[in-house]
């Protein structure tokens, strides 16, 4: 088990100011982080777990001059310091984003340290490369291994784990930030082929890995709740840790509520995690009480 007295780095709290956040220790700023929806609440591939519920909270910014707008809007208070930008994907598992592309280089340039995130789904190396050159600051995607999820869960019916391995290895030829979000229980709500999706992911390089554990954001979901013990999403932390020291890992967002979920994140923090989003109370007082390093950021977990 990592020594939590001997990190490399401080333990990040990311506390996005798309969602409120308030404790004793922080509370941050809303509209300090904005998640955006390039299709609105449109997405083509209706996976189980969410049914496009996730994008009616996202700002809808289908054009490239919306984009800019809506920057320039939330600029104006000054609070602003970063955005992801996602969407419905097409049949093909794909973010229609080439159109915005011009403008998310206007912004960048204009707003050099506004942190721009995309979550893209698959790509070619034409889009890899047009990323790179608009200055994106990372590119989260998903990676999934089981076919039955690939296929049942997400509706990809002719995508392997293959295409979302080849996605990893593309961003990182053209040199780009990447996290994969790893769902853990997507197999029927229980840990399948998570360690191995691990390994593959730190031996491509990747420069976070976010875990997510299985939720339903849609009451119409028909998907079986998480059954996955905690023990086991530590477990998990654990051995990605001792594959590197290097590789940022974050506890995410997506997760089920439980009013113990303080006593996962304190295990996790002892596992060596690196990050953790919108902690509970009970974690940031476990930091405080042992002098662990730690800060608060107001941006996505992936921490790029």
């Amino acid at each position: 088990m990592p020594d939590i007295f001997h990190r490399k780095r401080p333990l990040v709290f990311a506390v996005p100011g798309g969602k409120i956040y308030i404790g004793d220790y922080h509370s941050n700023t809303s509209d300090s982080f904005l998640n955006i929806s390039i299709t609105g609440g449109d997405c083509s591939l209706q996976c189980r777990h969410c049914r496009g519920e996730l994008l009616k909270k996202m700002i809808a910014a289908g054009d490239s001059k919306k984009l800019v707008s809506v920057t320039e809007k939330y600029m104006k208070s000054g609070k602003l310091k970063g955005m992801l930008i996602s969407g419905g994907f097409d049949r093909d598992g794909k973010l229609g984003f080439t159109p915005l592309l011009e403008s998310i280089g206007t912004i960048k340039a204009r707003y050099p340290h506004l942190t721009i995130y995309i979550h893209t789904g698959f790509l070619n190396e034409e889009e890899a490369g047009a990323l790179k050159q608009s200055g994106v600051d990372a590119v989260l995607v998903n990676l999934i291994k089981s076919k039955k999820a690939i296929e049942e869960v997400y509706n990809l019916k002719y995508k392997t784990y293959s295409d979302y391995i080849d996605t990893i290895r593309i961003l990182k030829q053209f040199d780009l930030n990447v996290s994969p979000h790893i769902i853990v229980g997507l197999e029927n709500g229980h840990i399948s082929d998570e360690f191995s999706m691990v390994e593959d992911a730190i031996r491509l390089g990747v420069d976070s890995i976010v875990f997510a554990v299985l939720k339903k954001a849609s009451r119409n979901a028909g998907f079986p709740a998480s059954g996955i013990p905690d023990d086991e999403i530590v477990r998990l932390v654990r051995h990605a840790r001792s594959l590197s020291g290097k590789t940022l890992l974050s506890f995410g967002c997506a997760r089920p509520p439980g009013k113990n979920r303080h006593l996962l994140e304190i295990e996790l923090i002892k596992a060596g995690i690196d990050s953790i989003a919108f902690p509970s109370e009970g974690a940031v007082e476990y930091a405080v009480e042992n002098k662990i390093a730690h800060t608060f950021i107001e941006k996505c977990c992936a921490n790029l």
